[in-house]
């Protein structure tokens, strides 16, 4: 009975609308039963998505976008929505709604969106749909939700050549006017294209913004070679500061080893290093005792 409201959604990338379904025969009791049922979920006033929810939580937020951008043609993907179309990192976001940019006289709310004026005409076609250029959707992050959570998207961002800093920059200026502007320009600040994660990235800002200077991505050497790369140093010492998210060891003990041997190479040579973990960085007072304490150990 469902056969052919199933194909739909399927050509749809798992996604179709209230309206679709009504052409279809299928009416909005029909809806609630197929959902009941957990054939398929409700994202939004008006859109569905076929099948169980499955993916992280950025995974499920696209989807919405997807759901939303069938129900509103004229919309693209701003903001939080169309970092996440790029692919890039967030972080201190709220996924509940999407963030689109329309043709209306002012922002409203809708069921599962934020919807806003059009801001820029410069948008790129994604593989969930249309949205508003990179360097855009980077500055919009850092005013809706901070400067960190700014920079956590702008460093990947710069890390992938996705943007350049003089093309952020320009963004920035073009909204000189917005009551955030701030968030925007504490953000260009503290970018950093060294950075390759959202914990390398809030463990440099929280060491910057306490008056440490960090390089990124320091390569060390002995005089055998290359020892590796440390995610940071902080300028001018010998103590390294290296990201922790422990996943990286979870499935191949030969790693840790590995890096227990590096690590034990870099002591010899007079190296201090600073592993920071999620809980750290949950915890900034422990990170810049741990930094403080390293400096003396190295001075000592």
């Amino acid at each position: 009975m469902y056969e052919a409201l199933a194909q739909l959604a399927t050509a749809q990338d798992g996604v179709f609308t209230t309206a679709q379904a009504l052409g279809l025969g299928i009416d909005d009791f029909m809806l609630s039963d197929l959902v009941r049922r957990r054939e398929c979920r409700h994202l939004a006033r008006g859109a569905y998505a076929w099948g169980l929810q499955v993916g992280t939580p950025e995974q499920i937020h696209l989807e919405l976008c997807r759901g939303l951008l069938l129900l509103y043609p004229d919309a693209v993907l701003a903001g939080r929505s169309a970092a996440a179309a790029y692919g890039l990192p967030l972080w201190g976001v709220d996924y509940s709604r999407a963030r689109l940019e329309r043709p209306v006289a002012r922002q409203v709310r809708r069921s599962g969106a934020v919807i806003r004026p059009v801001s820029t005409s410069a948008t790129t076609l994604t593989a969930y749909g249309r949205a508003v250029d990179p360097e855009v959707a980077c500055v919009q992050v850092a005013l809706d939700h901070g400067a960190i959570a700014g920079v956590v998207v702008t460093d990947s961002a710069l890390h992938r050549q996705l943007v350049d800093l003089p093309r952020v920059e320009a963004e920035i200026m073009r909204r000189a006017g917005n009551r955030r502007i701030q968030h925007a320009l504490a953000m260009l600040s503290l970018v950093d294209a060294g950075s390759e994660s959202v914990g390398e990235s809030r463990t440099r800002v929280i060491l910057t913004s306490h008056g440490f200077e960090i390089e990124t991505q320091v390569v060390v050497r002995d005089q055998w070679g290359v020892i590796g790369r440390a995610d940071m140093q902080i300028k001018g010492t010998n103590v390294l500061v290296e990201f922790d998210g422990a996943l990286k060891y979870a499935d191949d003990p030969r790693a840790l080893f590995r890096e227990k041997r590096r690590e034990d190479r870099l002591r010899r040579l007079g190296y201090v290093v600073i592993r920071v973990t999620w809980a750290d960085l949950e915890a900034p007072g422990r990170l810049i005792a741990l930094a403080r304490e390293a400096l003396g150990t190295s001075a000592a």
